[in-house]
């Protein structure tokens, strides 16, 4: 146990402290976290007010406790899906797992001390989404102690299990992919393997939940009141049931037991998840770094084609994105969320298909002349979130690391180096939407005219947040990690860009949907508006982002 609380310690202290940094760098990181407490604060304000009213709504019917099964149930799809990534990149994709293999540590040792780190940053998920739903609740029912001390004691516990879940999938999967000579293309194999299960663990969970949900059963329940609707809200995800009955009984008996089921059904699942780690976890984390190439002698012919003369802003452009599809972590991360939206999309589709039947119907809708000015808006704004939940262009300084230095030395100007990195970041945005295009024309049937306006409207929003992102990584570059997830998934940049590209958005749609009765004239003149924008940022990261980049040391 000493040595798993030691290891815990440093692992949790690599990750990076601002108390640690300079006075320079310690306070453009203070100003960092300043902005991304005032950024969030508005998503948090109407989360409370949101909650607050749904309260005041079901509190008539004597179905609040539903505000509770429904939240609880969310944060752990949430924890788990995204474990899913989190956990495949900390439990293995760690360059510090070279450095701990050799030491004296048992298997379940080094995991649960990487665990442990993984649960760490679940738990500021939490605060976020989970904190303000167990407040709200407990100020709007007039909670006591008991209640503040159980919600004290769910907060650290709930994220355990669907964590532990994603995690054992991973181990599963690495135990047997992390074989061969062809080891990083395995481990991507398995990472994309274990999202689409996790995918279809969902849509299973929530076809049994909306198969349950009977017509005249819902209705014999809302009408019945006293939180009847619980049960029906409680099927997304095992032990949701028990963690609210837990929080609404708290003052009862059955909230006593079922606090000590949840607490001893988590501990049984880590006790479980342990004893799996001691004879998974090293056949799938053993040799990882290792891998694979490939010697053939080349013809003259071939020689040629190789060795052609290129442009250096296409070669440079090229190595970025070879760099970000032949790093597992990075291609987790950065290149596999382009293509998660779509599925997103398609996920209501299978598990409810009266829905799909409703978004066909839209199609007539949709062909209607006058509705041309909103898909201008609405694909701008769509365009700008899309492009900035990659971070490819947000940590593109970063994931330079030590090596920034080769950059210097290099027979490219600046100027040059950066554009490439943000053509990376823009090539991957506009395969994002050309997806999400295609799932439209599946879902929707829109007119064949459509995909090409909603394509061309799209291109000035993630050209936007492709340059805000870079912009943000040229000023805050983390340069000091030890392995490539916390130059990807612990890196402030990326969440930055996401806050400015949500609010960015949003501010887009709501002027395109309020001012929709000037027609076309407003959606072009936000492109328009945003190609000026564009101009301008693009002139500002070629020039005074080539001064900062000149003057980044490690």
């Amino acid at each position: 146990m000493s040595r798993y609380i030691a290891l815990t310690k440093v692992l949790l202290k690599n990750g990076g402290s601002p108390l640690r940094q300079d006075k320079k760098k310690r306070n453009k990181t203070l100003a960092m976290w300043g902005l991304l407490a005032l950024a969030f604060a508005p998503t948090i304000l109407l989360i409370i007010q949101f909650i607050g009213s749904a309260y005041d709504v079901l509190l008539k019917i004597n179905q609040q406790g539903l505000i509770l099964g429904l939240g609880v149930s969310f944060v752990s799809i949430f924890i788990f899906f995204f474990g899913i990534f989190y956990s495949l990149n900390v439990l293995y994709f760690g360059n510090d797992i070279e450095n701990l293999l050799p030491l004296p540590f048992k298997p379940s040792e080094i995991l649960g001390a990487k665990f442990t780190v993984a649960l760490f940053y679940e738990y500021l998920t939490e605060l976020i989404l989970l904190l303000p739903l167990l407040i709200v609740y407990g100020i709007k029912s007039d909670a006591g102690i008991v209640y503040y001390l159980n919600s004290a004691i769910i907060f650290l516990l709930l994220p355990i299990m669907p964590l532990t879940i994603s995690s054992v999938l991973n181990m599963i999967l690495m135990s047997f992919t992390n074989i061969g000579r062809h080891r990083d293309k395995l481990k991507i194999l398995g990472g994309i393997i274990a999202m689409f299960f996790a995918i279809g663990l969902n849509i299973g969970m929530q076809r049994i939940g909306v198969s349950s949900r009977d017509p005249e059963k819902m209705l014999q329940m809302i009408t019945a009141g006293n939180n009847s609707l619980l049960e029906a809200s409680n099927k997304m995800f095992p032990g949701t049931a028990i963690v609210t009955k837990a929080l609404i009984y708290n003052s009862s008996l059955q909230g006593l037991v079922n606090m000590f089921l949840f607490a001893g059904i988590t501990l049984v699942v880590i006790l479980l998840f342990v004893m799996l780690g001691e004879k998974l976890y090293f056949r799938g984390v053993v040799g990882i770094s290792e891998t694979s190439s490939k010697r053939r002698e080349l013809s003259s012919k071939e020689l040629a084609k190789q060795i052609v003369k290129k442009t250096s802003l296409n070669a440079l452009t090229k190595k970025e994105l070879r760099l970000l599809f032949r790093t597992p972590v990075y291609f987790m991360n950065c290149i596999l969320m382009n293509f998660l939206w779509p599925v997103f999309m398609l996920i209501p589709a299978f598990t409810q298909p009266e829905m799909l039947v409703e978004l066909r119907n839209t199609s007539e809708f949709i062909k209607d002349p006058s509705i041309i000015s909103m898909v201008i808006g609405i694909s701008l704004a769509a365009s700008i979130f899309l492009a900035s939940t990659n971070g490819i262009t947000s940590t593109a300084i970063s994931r330079e690391g030590q090596n920034i230095f080769i950059s210097k030395y290099l027979p490219t100007s600046y100027k040059t180096q950066i554009t490439a990195k943000l053509l990376s970041g823009i090539i991957m945005g506009t395969i994002s939407v050309i997806i999400m295009i295609l799932a439209a024309v599946l879902l929707i049937r829109i007119p064949l005219y459509l995909p090409f306006v909603v394509l061309v409207s799209s291109l000035p929003g993630i050209i936007f947040s492709s340059l805000v992102g870079i912009l943000i990584d040229l000023n805050f570059p983390k340069l000091t990690w030890d392995n490539e997830v916390k130059a990807v998934k612990q890196n402030f940049n990326v969440i930055i860009n996401l806050v400015l590209g949500m609010i960015g958005g949003a501010l887009v749609a709501f002027l395109a949907i309020r001012l929709q009765e000037y027609g076309v004239t407003v959606s072009i003149s936000l492109c328009i508006l945003f190609v000026i924008i564009d101009y301008i940022l693009y002139q500002i990261t070629v020039t005074k982002g080539a001064e900062l980049f000149a003057n980044i040391e490690v």
